[in-house]
């Protein structure tokens, strides 16, 4: 409503700068810190956190999403907010995924912790602290590592969930193509934050990005993923994981100049990001509240819209339709979250059931 002028912004800065800030740390890290304080329960056998300090974690990030509004005060606070639930977060998941046996996941709290510090490096560009055209650029970084941690999820379930999933499916992992990518996706970070101040520098960051896409692809296609076409809540990963590969190639070429940057991004965002992590919400909360893992017609419906949603924001500017762009994305991404919400609401207030399924 507002990028359509139906009613004012009530924002102190830039509209691009929302917009990113709130889809990274907003809706991005909301959901990884969901699946962290779920899955890290299962991997250290421990109660992280729950009831009161649930609800404290939540209402930090609810308080958070209030700033930049017009009231300075009201700014801050919420800033305030959002920063200290990262310090929290660090401080729930921190001891137990480094202790003893837990090796494997402290690449988890240390992907957190450059989120976090990435964080703190936008809100002091927002202050002033550091010029304010950066915070966007800090934004940027904080998006890849969100994309490092799907990269880093991906990597252990999508074969767990086709195997258990698919009869006869064999999806396979190269322990070494598993490491270079892991490690490549921390590089890729690097090279990225080095580009902004070296802009000299960015074709080797679209050659970089090109190799690191087709690495990934090879990945995705050892996971057997045309297997998964009747299985919908598991080819809806596949299809976040292929946007994600898709995103890289398509970031490379920005840096070469030939694809544009925006449309790149939101390959990213609206695909790579997006989509896994609707397809990750609409599996888990039926898994975690103990019911049969099986996708609705309407949940198959937002399956299909948020596909489309990385279409239509990705490929209509490509023919200069942006308000059509911005529009029909923003229609079909509202929409299946709102068949989400409606779906699932029900489940994740009500007590879980036993079943074995």
């Amino acid at each position: 409503m507002i990028l359509f002028s139906v009613i004012p912004s009530p924002f102190l800065t830039g509209g691009i700068q929302i917009h990113s800030y709130e889809m990274v740390f907003g809706f991005g890290r909301g959901a990884i810190i969901g699946f962290l304080f779920t899955a890290g329960q299962n991997w250290t056998k421990k109660v992280l956190a729950k009831e009161g300090y649930l609800a404290l974690l939540f209402g930090l990030w609810f308080l958070g999403r209030f700033g930049f509004l017009a009231s300075p005060y009201l700014s801050y606070l919420a800033l305030t907010a959002d920063l200290y639930l990262d310090l929290l977060v660090l401080f729930y998941l921190g001891p137990p995924l480094f202790a003893k046996g837990q090796e494997h996941n402290r690449v988890v709290v240390i992907t957190y912790f450059l989120l976090f510090l990435l964080h703190i490096l936008t809100a002091f560009s927002f202050l002033n602290i550091f010029p304010e055209e950066w915070s966007l650029h800090f934004i940027h970084l904080s998006l890849f590592v969100i994309l490092q941690f799907v990269i880093l999820i991906g990597g252990r379930i999508m074969p767990f969930f086709s195997s258990a999933a698919i009869p006869g499916s064999n999806p396979k992992r190269f322990l070494k193509l598993e490491s270079i990518i892991r490690y490549g996706g921390f590089l890729f970070i690097v090279i990225e934050a080095c580009t902004y101040w070296l802009p000299m520098i960015a074709p080797f960051a679209g050659l970089f990005c090109l190799a690191f896409g087709m690495l990934n692809y090879s990945r995705w296609l050892f996971w057997e993923p045309w297997k998964s076409k009747n299985v919908p809540i598991l080819w809806i990963l596949h299809f976040g994981y292929f946007w994600l590969c898709s995103g890289f190639l398509a970031y490379g070429l920005s840096h070469l100049g030939f694809f544009p940057t925006s449309s790149a991004f939101h390959i990213f965002t609206v695909g790579g990001i997006g989509v896994f992590i609707y397809g990750m919400i609409t599996r888990v909360s039926l898994g975690h509240t103990g019911r049969p893992i099986k996708a609705s017609r309407s949940i198959i419906l937002g399956y299909i819209l948020i596909n489309l949603a990385v279409i239509a924001r990705v490929f209509l500017p490509l023919i200069n339709k942006y308000k059509e762009a911005y529009l029909f994305s923003s229609i079909f991404w509202i929409i299946a979250f709102l068949i989400f919400a409606i779906k699932y609401s029900k489940i994740l207030i009500s007590p879980r059931t036993f079943s074995n399924s």
